[in-house]
């Protein structure tokens, strides 16, 4: 399918930029004050991580929320970087203007690697088409997943990170998010909604076994 090829062009695309922007702006010291801001730092300095999300959500954490100076290192790597495609410019363009969000699964269509998903922390009633082959094939219906979406016009991909959640506890959940942001005050919203759900993760989040299928 012409979709799918155009996906795993973009997402190899994607995985490239991370790489270079981790490897090459994102030091030790980095990592540290950002493991500080979501409270993974302990007593001995010492970054703790539990899971393969939270090591997924500590780099998308690093590349993407506002937290070097009030800017992102993406943005300070874009300044500095020229594309060298129109279809590269595209995707950091949306990778720039990208954002957190909690989302519900309305359908899955695995044969089609795509999901129909709506944006239940903000509010939105217009379904999202995400493509995602690894999703498709792993996800029930009955989930809630915390992500960040890169729009690309035709349709949604996933910057990677992923926390799941029952959908059976919405209210719950959704309740516990009112009131943990309320406590934030990081200044600016997009990162104090990281660290809430990087905790929520850790306290009501469920283990989704992906099959490695892109």
């Amino acid at each position: 399918m012409e979709l799918i090829e155009t996906y795993k062009r973009y997402r190899q695309n994607h995985v490239g930029i991370h790489t270079k922007v981790l490897d090459n702006h994102v030091h030790a010291g980095e990592f540290k004050e950002s493991a500080k801001i979501l409270g993974i730092l302990n007593n001995n300095n010492r970054v703790v991580i539990e899971s393969v999300a939270e090591q997924d959500a500590m780099y998308d954490f690093n590349i993407y929320s506002n937290i070097r100076s009030g800017k992102s290192t993406l943005s300070a790597f874009v300044d500095l970087y020229s594309p060298e495609s129109n279809e590269e410019e595209k995707l950091l363009s949306a990778m720039l203007e990208s954002h957190v969000s909690l989302y519900e699964v309305l359908e899955i269509h695995a044969e089609e690697g795509t999901l129909l998903i709506t944006d239940i922390l903000n509010g939105a009633r217009n379904p999202i088409k995400l493509v995602d082959l690894s999703l498709s094939k792993s996800m029930s219906n009955n989930i809630l997943i915390f992500t960040r979406l890169i729009d690309l016009g035709e349709f949604n991909m996933t910057s990677g990170l992923g926390f799941m959640f029952s959908a059976n506890h919405k209210d719950f959940i959704m309740k516990r998010t009112q009131k943990m942001l309320k406590k934030m005050k990081t200044g600016d919203s997009m990162t104090d909604r990281f660290v809430v759900f990087f905790n929520l993760n850790r306290s009501d989040g469920i283990q989704v076994f992906f099959e490695n299928v892109e």
